[in-house]
C-alpha cells in the first residue's frame, strides 16, 4: 500500500484584489491540508518542525522575483 506524502505546495499570490481573496482561500486550504496530514502522520513534534522546515526550504528554492514558480 501506498502511503500518501505532500508532494507539492502551492502559495498562490496576484496583485488583483479579487484573485487575492480567492488565493488567500487556495492557500488557506492547502494549510489545512498539510496540517490535516501532519496531525494523522504519527510524526513526533520534532519531525513535524522538519517536515515544515523542507517544506519551506522547497518554497525559497522555486522562488523567483517574488513569486514561486
Amino acid at each position: 500500500m501506498r502511503k500518501n506524502r505532500i508532494r507539492n505546495i502551492i502559495v498562490h499570490e496576484s496583485d488583483i484584489d479579487g484573485i487575492r481573496a480567492l488565493a488567500d482561500r487556495v492557500s488557506e486550504f492547502h494549510l489545512e491540508i498539510i496540517e490535516r496530514k501532519l496531525k494523522q502522520s504519527g510524526l513526533t513534534t520534532k519531525q513535524k518542525i522538519a517536515v515544515i522546515d523542507k517544506i519551506l526550504e522547497n518554497l525559497k528554492a522555486r522562488e523567483a522575483d517574488g513569486f514561486i514558480k
